[in-house]
């Protein structure tokens, strides 16, 4: 844990590094109901707009100094954002228009921009970006909406039996082009994804209640106890038994 000094130092340290701020002035004045952040290039948080903070669930700036995407969301959309993260430090290119899933467990999704950040002597220590949630936005293109379409569909119904052919009638496209493009916007093909969120709802009957692990299984859309438990251990690296012993509640 970082305690408010070293929160502070790392900040002060690295704000000290950057050579220009006028890009930041730049994009502070596009700021309405926009989330910004800073990082630096071991993906720690340096800065976040109180819109960030409200995705990160925290209420001051120095909470979020030091930690990284994987200490504030789900793993699954922690290592999206780190992805992404990673080919700006390494292409030194900015990314436009990227589409992610929103930080918290729902289904909205959020388009934005990341771009490197430079040191005075030009070497990249970092990137900077903001996002906003996607609905409502006029400029979506149409098959944005196809696959949003999907992701509510999934959602809403992971717990019934859902096959493929399914989504494809939903979303108006072939099959082809929804699993690619799905795969490009979500980083899971539909499937993959649909076992996510039903993993998901899994680890919170484990956390908080004590039903059985097969009951729970059927619970969120498994029908077959061995596939829940195989899917659970490739997802979240144990069984649900071994995750349910260490990160229950205290059950009554």
């Amino acid at each position: 844990m970082f305690n408010l000094m070293k929160r502070s130092t790392i900040q002060d340290a690295f704000l000290k590094q950057i050579g220009n701020l006028e890009i930041f002035q730049q994009l502070l004045e596009t700021l309405p109901d926009v989330a910004f952040f800073m990082k630096d290039a071991q993906g720690r948080f340096i800065l976040q707009n109180r819109c960030s903070l409200e995705y990160s669930g925290l209420n001051s700036e120095q909470e979020v100094v030091g930690k990284t995407d994987h200490d504030l969301f789900p793993k699954d959309r922690a290592d999206l954002y780190v992805q992404s993260d990673r080919a700006v430090l390494e292409s030194g290119q900015p990314i436009l228009n990227l589409i992610e899933p929103a930080p918290e467990s729902s289904n909205r999704l959020i388009v934005g921009n990341k771009f490197p950040l430079r040191n005075r002597r030009g070497k990249i220590i970092g990137i900077i970006g903001i996002h906003r949630i996607i609905d409502g936005m006029r400029d979506t293109p149409d098959w944005y909406g196809r696959i949003k379409r999907v992701v509510d569909y999934l959602h809403e119904h992971y717990r019934e039996s859902i096959q493929l052919s399914d989504l494809t009638r939903r979303s108006g496209i072939s099959q082809t082009h929804l699993e690619r493009r799905f795969t490009k916007l979500i980083g899971y093909t539909p499937i993959e994804y649909l076992l996510r969120i039903r993993i998901a709802a899994a680890k919170e009957l484990l956390e908080k209640t004590d039903r059985t692990i097969s009951d729970i299984a059927l619970e969120v859309g498994f029908f077959d106890h061995s596939h829940f438990t195989k899917t659970f251990r490739r997802i979240i690296a144990c069984t649900p038994s071994h995750y349910r012993t260490h990160h229950t509640s205290k059950l009554r």
